[in-house]
């Protein structure tokens, strides 16, 4: 419903991604990692940034921007997004396998399915395995040289790091 709402696709990956991976992030880093234009991405987080969903702020020479935790619909936002992406059932295929980044492969939307990639260590036995939820949600277990030979748009949307140091997006 959310992809029904949100017209724009270079709109949606944006709201998808500062909802799930609360990390700050500038302009040239989304652009690579969504594979789309800059003018595209800069018109998009300035809409987000009028809004006031996101907000940024000037370090150097780029501007970084989050999500707004303080808008007063964050977290309806946050529970739909959440929604959207079938994060629940997501979370508990992770408690399972040791992981160190989750992306979300962007080409795919429902209804047609949500198609996740989770980078596993070299070693690991999960490495090769899919795994299909709830006949909508494809869970793809990949190594990063693995990742590197993709040629798809990979959005990352949660990493050890963030959970480590406790900014995981966890529901509220």
């Amino acid at each position: 419903m959310l992809h029904q709402l949100v017209t724009s696709k270079t709109r949606l990956r944006l709201i998808v991604k500062f909802f799930l991976c609360e990390e700050e992030t500038y302009l040239r880093k989304i652009v690579r990692e969504f594979n789309d234009s800059a003018n595209a991405v800069r018109v998009e987080l300035k809409r987000l940034s009028d809004m006031d969903l996101i907000i940024g702020r000037p370090v150097q020479n780029r501007r970084y921007y989050q999500v707004n935790k303080e808008h007063y619909m964050y977290e309806d936002m946050n529970r739909l997004v959440r929604s959207y992406v079938q994060w629940e059932q997501l979370q508990e295929v992770l408690e399972e396998t040791e992981w160190q980044y989750v992306y979300m492969a962007s080409e795919e939307q429902p209804p047609h399915g949500l198609e996740y990639i989770v980078e596993v260590g070299e070693n690991s036995l999960d490495a090769g395995k899919q795994l299909l939820i709830g006949g909508c949600m494809k869970v793809t277990f990949v190594t990063a040289d693995t990742i590197c030979q993709m040629e798809q748009t990979l959005i990352m949307v949660h990493s050890l790091d963030l959970e480590k140091s406790g900014a995981s997006p966890q529901p509220s």
